[in-house]
């Protein structure tokens, strides 16, 4: 039984935690920014509140930092400079953003650091709770670390994959894109309906089956093959009819269209339905040149 303290219970903090405790690793305590907050994962845990992050690490052998991204490096420091830390402890965040790196002051010590992220979103609780199985983590940092990081992923039922520090910033923006941008493209799929009136809640259930099917597609077929639509048909007719309606109704959203549109283009061409040809026509068509 691994001893496990976990310094900022917010929704990453609390589901890793319940799940790890629920595969009979211990949990030696928590630390909340609020009393309600504590109160609310203490009972969920079943483990001490502590006031102080160093005081939650004084008995444990694993320490997550799981506190909002913009605190994990002072946080680190301060439990540091307090003498949380000691030789062989791992001290690992699951931040997306910020490789190991951020915990340096925890290595001084003798600590061995580890950045654990899970490439899931955790909305809620008991979604992500349901969610969790099947996650990918993105582990980099202390080599020696890794045997532990695996132990950790397969009690969360999930998946690790290893990056090298250096590599942690374009991870983090490719699981925006993903998950992050993805969001920003249904709702500015929504901003199209809402002109039309008709009413967001209907819009989006009618573009739910529409959107599960093409994730379906792209997690069995890949991206190029998945591609449907006007570009990967090679309609710059359609894609012109677009642009005009667009730029009438919703003008805000034409630069991103186009600028996706000529991604999207580059995409057709690997799928081997459009040719070079008809994609030089169609950058030229989103750049501005007409048709």
């Amino acid at each position: 039984m691994k001893k496990i303290a976990i310094i900022g219970a917010g929704n990453v903090g609390r589901v890793i935690g319940y799940a790890l405790a629920k595969k009979g690793y211990h949990i030696t305590g928590i630390v909340c920014r609020t009393a309600v907050s504590g109160e609310k994962a203490a009972g969920l845990l079943e483990c001490p509140v502590y006031s102080q992050p160093e005081q939650a690490c004084k008995e444990a052998e694993i320490i997550f930092l799981t506190t909002p991204d913009r605190v994990i490096k002072d946080v680190c420091e301060h439990i540091a400079a307090k003498a949380g830390f000691c030789d062989g402890q791992v001290v690992l965040h699951t931040s997306g953003a910020y490789s190991s790196k951020i915990l340096s002051s925890a290595s001084r010590e003798g600590a061995r650091v580890i950045s654990f992220h899970p490439l899931q979103s955790f909305a809620a609780m008991d979604e992500s709770l349901r969610s969790l199985p099947g996650t990918f983590f993105a582990v980099e940092g202390d080599e020696r670390c890794y045997p532990l990081a695996r132990e950790l992923v397969q009690a969360l039922e999930g998946e690790l994959f290893i990056i090298s520090t250096e590599m942690k910033e374009l991870y983090h923006a490719a699981a925006c894109l993903a998950s992050n941008y993805f969001v920003s493209l249904i709702d500015m799929a929504l901003r199209c309906f809402k002109v039309m009136d008709v009413p967001e809640e209907k819009a989006l259930s009618g573009l739910m089956p529409l959107v599960s099917g093409t994730l379906s597609n792209i997690a069995r077929l890949g991206p190029a093959k998945a591609l449907t639509g006007p570009i990967a048909r090679g309609d710059l007719i359609t894609l012109s009819t677009h642009i005009d309606k667009m730029e009438a109704l919703t003008p805000e959203l034409v630069p991103l269209y186009k600028q996706i549109g000529l991604y999207t283009a580059g995409l057709a061409v690997r799928k081997g339905t459009i040719d070079k040809s008809i994609e030089k026509e169609m950058k030229t068509l989103l750049q501005g040149g007409g048709y």
